[in-house]
């Protein structure tokens, strides 16, 4: 696996939870301005079409399904006297059935809600997003596994003056989305407080991809967090820490560290790998899916006292345009997860996505994407 590659279909976040999140959280930050630079440059509309499915056993273990259509529509502005603007609209809508509220509103109705709608301003080698945007970090990250995907408001500068480093310094005060308790607005983020972010990605070693992020969320907890991984032939290892320190008055927030490793091979048309995280103490995930490498695509180590996971898996790509995988997640505390995921791409910014989880005792659930971009 080419831990350099950009992937944003939904295989990709898979494979972010599954094989290396760290490192994938990082290559998504390096390339944000990026993107919005070529947007800006065209002055164009842009955007994606999406269909999903889900089928999940509910606590009473009966099945619990639901369809939508939405996607995103997107317009960024050309660049004036390095000052630009862009809107993007996300919506859900329901086709035939919404039993299961993961694709909608708190409520289970059909939303669309202006997810991005940010100014840019663009100085030498500093960039200033200010308004809602997406934005993806290890503990604050659009998560985009369902219809909606997070996005965030407040604060955003990135600066590359650094010869191979980008760095960011954010405020986040609200956000919206699948991860959020009421996806179809902007609501509070850690409270009135929001959250400050502090972060360093360097690129100056061939095939080797390192990271530094702080976050100081006031009432919640103080979050510190670095990775590397490199790549050598067929071989990528990896290694993680986190610390999370309570900072709330009643000791409610998180408190722990986390270790983590990962190491992947491929051969022929074949990746094997594997990841090992240990916790002591409780962590949180952050505002998002989490960054650790035995994150599942459903479970995670987050939550758990004294949680440790062990995640092996297998992709196959030997069939062109195609993606075969297999993932088994086992947890010290909790329910194992056993997850197969098949990708196509169409090519012409076309991919279907299918996700199988088998959550043991918690029962299991189907998910199938299919994008379209325009």
């Amino acid at each position: 696996m080419n831990i350099f590659n950009q992937q944003l279909i939904l295989v990709a976040l898979v494979l972010n939870a599954i094989f290396s999140p760290a490192v994938l959280a990082f290559e998504d930050t390096s390339e944000q301005s990026k993107v919005a630079n070529t947007e800006q440059a065209r002055g164009e509309f842009s955007g994606n079409l999406r269909i999903g499915y889900i089928s999940a056993d509910d606590d009473s273990s009966d099945r619990a399904h639901s369809s939508a259509i939405g996607g995103e529509l997107s317009y960024s502005s050309v660049a004036w006297q390095g000052i630009s603007a862009t809107g993007t609209l996300y919506t859900t809508q329901k086709l035939f059935n919404d039993d299961n509220s993961s694709f909608f509103s708190s409520n289970g109705d059909s939303y669309a809600i202006l997810a991005q709608a940010y100014l840019q301003a663009n100085i030498t080698d500093t960039e200033i997003k200010v308004g809602r945007f997406g934005f993806d970090s290890p503990h604050a990250d659009m998560d985009d596994i369902r219809m909606v995907a997070n996005t965030f408001s407040g604060i955003l500068v990135t600066n590359t003056s650094i010869t191979d480093s980008r760095i960011y310094l954010a405020h986040l005060d609200k956000w919206s989305g699948v991860d959020s308790d009421q996806p179809e607005d902007f609501t509070n983020l850690n409270g009135s407080d929001g959250v400050n972010i502090f972060g360093v990605v360097y690129q100056g070693f061939e095939n080797v991809a390192l990271q530094s992020w702080y976050y100081h969320a006031k009432g919640l907890a103080d979050l510190f967090y670095v990775a590397a991984e490199t790549e050598f032939e067929h071989v990528t290892l990896g290694v993680q820490y986190a610390k999370q320190a309570d900072n709330s008055n009643d000791h409610s927030g998180p408190d722990g560290h986390v270790y983590g490793i990962t190491a992947s091979y491929t051969v022929s048309d074949f990746t094997f790998s594997s990841a090992y995280n240990y916790v002591s103490g409780a962590i949180t995930n952050g505002f998002g899916s989490g960054p650790f490498f035995t994150s599942a695509a459903n479970y995670t180590i987050g939550g758990v006292i004294d949680q440790n996971a062990l995640a092996i898996g297998v992709d196959y790509t030997g069939i062109d345009k195609l993606t075969i995988g297999l993932l088994n997640v086992a947890f010290a505390q909790g329910e194992d997860e056993f997850d197969v995921f098949v990708s196509y791409d169409f090519g012409h910014d076309m991919a279907f996505d299918f996700i199988y989880h088998h959550l043991h005792q918690d029962g299991d659930m189907v998910l199938a994407i299919f994008n379209l971009g325009f």
